[in-house]
């Protein structure tokens, strides 16, 4: 169940990046945050998302938390980026000391990796302003995303998506498909 839950996440950040923040270029700093949903696959397998998009290719990022139970969950956090990592990505909640993804990996159009967080920090984050996803690329660009956590909580503890899933599923994939596509249409970030 864990390797479905970073699946998806590495899935939904492949269809909402455009990627993120090349300094070089200001599109790619330009980013419109969407708000969090909750998506559940079947009832007992949601996740809650955000999203920030660039308006070039790549640009944005996302971040996700998929609860396995009462007392633990999967944090995922991705950024558009066209060059390796410098290091780790790291999370703020608000003001507080930085968390570390260890091991990041990367892909075409950025980089990603995941974490357990215990109800604590599910808590903290019901409970904060922001989160803040940072790391640094190879070529020394600094990227940096602050999703708002307005309405975490209530779409975190609200009702995900209808759990016909079947029904859902293919009309959910084309249009997943569609933004994908619309993406890859974003002119290209300058390095």
């Amino acid at each position: 169940m864990r390797h479905l839950v970073v699946l998806l996440g590495s899935l939904a950040a492949q269809f909402a990046l455009g990627g993120i923040g090349e300094a070089a270029d200001p599109r790619a700093t330009q980013l419109t945050y969407e708000p969090w949903t909750k998506v559940c696959l079947t009832q007992a397998s949601c996740f809650v998302g955000a999203a920030a998009r660039g308006q070039c290719s790549p640009s944005g990022g996302t971040i996700s938390v998929s609860p396995q139970n009462s007392k633990r969950a999967i944090l995922s956090a991705n950024v558009g980026t066209r060059t390796m990592l410098e290091g780790t990505i790291s999370l703020r909640i608000d003001q507080d000391e930085p968390i570390q993804i260890a091991k990041p990996h990367c892909y075409t159009l950025g980089c990603g990796g995941t974490l357990e967080a215990n109800s604590e920090l599910i808590e903290r984050l019901k409970h904060a302003q922001t989160i803040t996803v940072e790391a640094t690329n190879l070529t020394g660009q600094k990227i940096s995303l602050a999703f708002p956590l307005t309405h975490f909580a209530e779409t975190f503890d609200g009702p995900g998506s209808e759990t016909k899933v079947l029904e859902k599923s293919a009309q959910e994939l084309k249009e997943a498909q569609q933004r994908a596509a619309s993406f890859k249409q974003l002119p290209q970030c300058e390095n």
